[in-house]
């Protein structure tokens, strides 16, 4: 029998080898294309667009920020809200536009993005839909990882407590921080999900990370339209593709934005609560 497994497994080496073919890459490099980040929220604030170009597949470094664009928001009120770039001359600010005026979107709203750059013109709009409140955070000690902890002193894992409204179709995204910087449990990871996920009660669902005693933890919950919750979808699966034979083609995001811009603008009531660690 064992002779026979071997027999077997040489001849499935040598089909392999039969069916070996030269593969030459077509390795030609198109134009950049505008990427456009946005975010308006119920806040009252300075929101912020991103404007940068792609970058080659074989190039390093950041993508290059746009500096000349002209970039305005627009609600279906008949408001509009123009952007100036980087009003701080920041370095790390470059292809960032920021509200001349700080205002807060408003449930229900239409919110249309304008970005004009070289002549051509991007737009791309979303709705305002209401979020949740966070009911309350609790704090509990993970017994696996106290006895065996990855970093030493962090093994208080942070519980989140809602209730989920059941009269309309709801999706989420959530930003968790430690000490107000943004923690994730994978580097590719996106915290994303809709009503039908999380069930009627958010009863007491871990966030991302462990914390020690006297940090501070952060939720943060955003609403997004089913166009959001397809693109970050789509950008997880892209991130956390393996690359391996049975894995699909690459392919781009789906977007709201127009005149083949890669990004998405979002438009999301928001609510956060924090704990302290103790």
């Amino acid at each position: 029998m064992k002779g026979i497994i071997y027999i077997l497994t040489g001849l499935v080496v040598l089909g392999l080898l039969a069916c070996e073919e030269t593969v030459t890459l077509d390795t030609k490099q198109i134009d950049p294309q505008i990427v456009i980040e946005g975010l308006v929220t119920d806040e009252t604030k300075s929101h912020y667009v991103r404007v940068t170009r792609s970058v080659g597949f074989y190039d390093f470094g950041r993508a290059r920020g746009v500096a000349d664009a002209v970039v305005t928001v627009s609600d279906n009120e008949g408001n509009v809200f123009n952007y100036v770039h980087n009003p701080g001359d920041m370095p790390e600010s470059d292809g960032y536009y920021y509200a001349e005026t700080p205002f807060a979107g408003e449930v229900g709203n239409t919110y249309t993005l304008t970005v004009i750059v070289g002549g051509e013109t991007y737009t791309g709009s979303d709705v305002l839909q209401p979020v949740t409140a966070i009911d309350s955070l609790s704090v509990r000690i993970d017994e696996d990882e106290f006895e065996d902890p990855e970093d030493v002193g962090y093994y208080h894992e942070v519980l989140f407590y809602a209730k989920e409204p059941k009269d309309r179709k709801d999706y989420y995204l959530f930003k968790f921080y430690r000490n107000d910087s943004i923690i994730l449990d994978q580097e590719n990871d996106i915290y994303f999900a809709n009503d039908e996920v999380l069930g009627e009660n958010i009863d007491g669902i871990p966030i991302a990370g462990f914390y020690k005693n006297g940090d501070v933890a952060r939720v943060e919950m955003y609403s997004i339209t089913r166009q959001g919750y397809v693109y970050y979808n789509d950008l997880f699966n892209i991130l956390n593709n393996d690359g391996g034979m049975f894995s699909p083609p690459p392919a781009n995001p789906r977007t709201n934005l127009s005149n083949d811009a890669l990004g998405f603008f979002q438009v999301s009531a928001m609510v956060s609560k924090s704990i302290v660690i103790e």
